[in-house]
């Protein structure tokens, strides 16, 4: 699942009948993985976050990404309340190389009230914990490699009307939080539709639903993404607006720690 939680991108529909029943989880998973992406993009959005005693708080973020390439930058600020104003998350996603090996990402975390840049591990039990209290988790902002999993088809299945393939995904490392997942990804445009996650008991842990696909500048956008843990009875949804594609540069600065550390967008 390269895709990150921030933006979800089409693949133009080709046809697929001829050698739909041919292929592989991983395949399939190759493909979902390949989606074209925008080089840049922006976004507001509102994040829903349901608590164990039934209430909601709600936080307003700005959202940029670049892709150059070999590495993709990723910016996220949170602008309301008042009490996280100015928290931020960078991300430096690096692309496989030729082996279809990934460099670990760099991530760090901007919190105002400690007036301190942390850098968060992408990998190991940090990449694991929660995203800002929500039920994302760190590992979840960024983009897997291909090659860190093991695939299988284990069939196809209907989401909410669309024909999907049902993939499993198992982690190598199985020191993962989840070291299993299973994949929807549609069938007529290697999208993903929903993803449920289990953890080291192999018990379904959270579900990860995208809805409200809308096309912008050619790319089909899930403009609702929804987490819920299972477990607990929480829930996080991103409800993404104002979204722009190749909309004109991005200037490189934006994602430096030093503007991090300046809490705002512009």
């Amino acid at each position: 699942m390269k895709k990150s939680i921030a933006f979800a991108f089409i693949f133009q529909f080709s046809v697929l009948s001829s050698f739909a029943q041919s292929l592989s989880g991983y395949e399939i998973m190759k493909k979902a993985d390949e989606v074209p992406e925008p080089v840049t993009a922006s976004s507001t959005a509102t994040l829903t976050i349901h608590t164990k005693k039934g209430s909601d708080r709600i936080r307003e973020v700005l959202m940029k990404s670049k892709d150059y390439g070999d590495v993709k930058k990723e910016v996220i600020i949170f602008v309301k309340p008042k009490d996280v104003s100015g928290t931020g998350y960078l991300m430096f996603d690096y692309a496989e190389d030729a082996s279809g090996k990934k460099k670990d990402s760099d991530n760090w975390l901007y919190m105002p009230a400690m007036k301190k840049t942390r850098r968060i591990a992408s990998s190991g039990s940090e990449s694991d914990g929660s995203f800002m209290g929500t039920d994302f988790t760190y590992r979840d902002m960024g983009e897997r490699s291909l090659s860190d999993y093991d695939y299988n088809l284990l069939g196809e299945e209907s989401v909410d009307g669309t024909d999907c393939y049902k993939v499993e995904c198992l982690a190598k490392d199985k020191n993962q939080k989840d070291p299993r997942y299973i994949s929807y990804i549609a069938k007529s445009d290697f999208i993903l539709r929903k993803c449920e996650f289990y953890d080291r008991q192999n018990q379904l842990h959270r579900v990860l639903t995208c809805s409200d696909f809308n096309t912008i500048k050619g790319f089909t956008t899930a403009q609702k993404m929804k987490m819920q843990n299972v477990q607990s009875g929480t829930w996080s949804l991103f409800e993404s607006a104002n979204i722009v594609y190749d909309g004109g540069d991005i200037d490189d600065l934006l994602f430096t720690v030093s503007s991090l550390e300046k809490g705002r967008i512009r």
